[in-house]
């Protein structure tokens, strides 16, 4: 049974089963309002050619009409949090949400649903916002009958969602004290324990949204860009010559110098969310473990460092 808020159904019994398949009530209506919206659009397509299958389609908009009825009813809006896709727009709304209290909520509500792409821009994975938000941006657009060239823009925006933008909000999570009340007990839990702590500076590269400043592959980044070097490719070049071959035994491993930190490392492939990549495995002396960034999540990596050394560089002293 396909249990997806993007598949649309073909008949009415096949609507009911996947309705019923979703484990909350609200899951379920989000999903026959998804289903609406298609049915919608492809009776509007059928109506040129008047294709057979309208009365079916017809059947099953109001089924799916009544059942959201009996679960409930559409909620007032979908979104609970206005959706941004960029700093400007992010700081325009900041003031009514903090003076509302939902600033906390509302950044934490855009960086969790901040997600890495599965498209590709210069041969570099993005980030762009997860298939759920924007369903229900959109059903939030066609519902409050906004015209479809914001939302477009809106859409656009959301799947290809800027570096600087995802660092923004991770610095606000971090170190940005309006976000923060006064009293301790108010503190949300999930920021004192995922940003406040020593141990969690580090994000893996499994879909987490950056690498922290004592990975050595963030340093040795660091070291290429300081060198000069505003090419990715070229930092990865140097890098993978250093590792040793895919097979090469622990015992028999190189040990490079990064920093404070000696690191073994190891050339290896690694599935991605698109296909097979080349990655490096490497392991700090006296880890128990190998860790692993792929090809083009250092590209990602570096392109982010060297936005923020620009940036640097162009601030006033």
């Amino acid at each position: 049974m396909k249990n997806s808020k993007t598949y649309i159904p073909i008949t009415l019994v096949e609507l009911t089963n996947v309705t019923q398949s979703f484990s909350t009530s609200l899951e379920q209506i989000e999903y026959l309002a998804v289903t609406i919206l298609g049915l919608q659009k492809k009776l509007k397509r059928n109506r040129t050619n008047e294709n057979d299958d309208n009365e079916l389609i017809l059947e099953m908009i109001k089924f799916a009409e009544n059942e959201i009825k009996i679960l409930g009813g559409r909620p007032v809006t979908w979104l609970k949090f206005p959706l941004v896709t960029n700093v400007h727009e992010y700081n325009k709304l900041k003031g009514r949400l903090k003076d509302d209290g939902k600033l906390l909520e509302w950044v934490k509500f855009l960086y969790n649903n901040i997600e890495r792409s599965d498209q590709e821009h210069d041969g570099i994975l993005g980030w762009r916002f997860n298939d759920r938000v924007l369903r229900q941006a959109e059903l939030d657009s066609v519902e409050k009958d906004e015209d479809d060239d914001i939302f477009s823009q809106l859409l656009w925006e959301a799947l290809d969602v800027e570096d600087e933008f995802v660092d923004h909000l991770e610095r606000q999570l971090k170190t940005d004290t309006d976000l923060l009340t006064s009293t301790p007990e108010n503190k949300h839990p999930s920021v004192a324990e995922s940003f406040d702590t020593p141990e969690n500076d580090i994000f893996e590269n499994s879909g987490e949204k950056s690498i922290g400043k004592t990975s050595p592959i963030t340093f040795f980044i660091d070291e290429q860009i300081k060198e000069g070097e505003q090419v990715w490719q070229e930092a990865w070049i140097r890098l993978n010559n250093m590792a040793d071959m895919k097979n090469t035994k622990t015992e028999n491993l190189t040990l490079h110098n990064f920093g404070e930190k000696d690191v073994y490392l190891r050339r290896e492939m690694k599935q991605t969310s698109k296909n097979l990549d080349h990655a490096i495995e490497y392991q700090e002396d006296g880890a128990l473990t190998f860790k692993t960034v792929s090809r083009q999540d250092f590209g990602s990596m570096f392109r982010r460092a060297l936005k923020k050394s620009r940036t640097q560089s162009d601030s006033p002293k």
